[in-house]
């Protein structure tokens, strides 16, 4: 079923290529070119929710219309230099949402002598981040998801100095919302693509430290990699009496989340370098404050709605654990508190509709209302 999925999804960017091209006849409806359809991981799931809020204040979205378009928005980076060419022969304003690149710093070539995810920079990465050195260079507008992330692509890719926003993404605040369960174990949330050895290696340390002390259950969310269902396999065999506590849901659609959420209270979230993850935002919108370190997008978004803990570039280690488990025993002791701080923040900061306004904004489409 996946190389059928696979194989579909190529020969759908074919056709949107080819219809780029082609002149379709224009609707009186301001129009945005989106660069990627809604699809699995945050870029596509973000896609969707944009494409959401665009179409249900008039404003229409195409994924294979580009001549025809007002403003063009691009997620990472572009079909290549002659879609510029084109965009610019049309006048349609060119607009890069800059996901993130692989960081050189991350990949330094670190021996693995327990088999855990290889830190080599290879061509195709370093292709990526040619691509997306381009593209900075060449759109007429650049949207960063976070400052931390302006700061890297400054330091790594390209300085963009004008014409660019910090726009962190946004959250449907009536989707998303508190739905907390009553007469139940303070539960532990680990949401997102887990596929490194330091997301359930920090997660599932801080969970046996705590779990006796406070009576606490763990959910883990999310697609697991081989690294990660062999730390839980391992955790099982070692820790018996608390394997009935974990609750393994695996990978589900975004629309499933705030159902997943509502049965959690507290976000782990322990990725250091993240550029503005939405596991975060959701879980804010859902009332669970968010305990995360401090290097990186995530910091940025937390305000009081949880804890962050101070920490060194790719600081994972045991005095990260025990700054997580600190973090944690704050937040159970003023739960209610934190959580009430945590929907605040997404209500003020990271309301769908108030993001959209600023893409709008960003790309020039007249009707943006900030």
């Amino acid at each position: 079923m996946s190389n059928v999925n696979t194989s579909g999804g190529r020969v759908r960017r074919v056709f949107d290529r080819v219809g780029c091209l082609l002149p379709w006849r224009r609707t009186s409806k301001e129009t945005c070119f989106f660069g990627l359809r809604p699809s699995y991981g945050g870029p596509g799931y973000f896609s969707r929710k944009l494409s959401r809020e665009f179409n249900r204040t008039d404003v229409h979205v195409t994924y294979d219309q580009l001549r025809n378009a007002d403003a063009a928005l691009l997620f990472s980076v572009s079909w290549g230099e002659w879609f510029y060419r084109f965009s610019k022969l049309w006048n349609v304003k060119t607009v890069l949402r800059v996901d993130g690149f692989m960081l050189p710093e991350y990949y330094d070539n670190r021996s693995q002598p327990s088999g855990f995810q290889k830190r080599h920079l290879t061509r195709s990465n370093m292709d990526l981040n040619y691509r997306i050195q381009r593209d900075l260079l060449l759109a007429n507008h650049v949207i960063y998801q976070s400052a931390f992330s302006k700061d890297m692509t400054d330091k790594y890719l390209y300085n963009r100095r004008s014409d660019y926003s910090i726009i962190h993404n946004g959250i449907d605040l009536d989707c998303f919302r508190p739905m907390k369960s009553n007469n139940r174990r303070i539960r532990l949330l680990s949401a997102g693509s887990l596929r490194h050895e330091y997301m359930l290696g920090t997660v599932l340390p801080v969970f046996n430290r705590l779990w006796r002390k406070h009576n606490l259950e763990l959910q883990v969310v999310g697609t697991l990699s081989t690294i990660c269902k062999q730390q839980l396999k391992e955790f099982f065999e070692n820790n018996e009496e608390a394997s009935d506590r974990i609750n393994i849901c695996g990978a589900v659609d975004n629309d499933q989340m705030p159902e997943q959420m509502s049965k959690a209270d507290i976000l782990l979230h322990p990725r250091l370098g993240d550029w503005c993850p939405n596991v975060v935002i959701e879980s804010l919108a859902c009332g669970l404050p968010v305990v995360c370190g401090s290097w990186g997008g995530t910091a940025e978004l937390v305000g009081d709605g949880g804890e962050i803990v101070p920490t060194e570039q790719w600081g994972y280690g045991s005095s990260f654990v025990d700054g997580m488990s600190t973090a944690v025993e704050r937040v159970i002791y003023s739960l209610d508190n934190y959580s009430a701080k945590a929907r605040q923040q997404a209500e003020v900061q990271y309301d769908i509709r108030l993001i959209s306004n600023k893409y709008k904004e960003a790309l020039g489409i007249k009707d943006a209302q900030i």
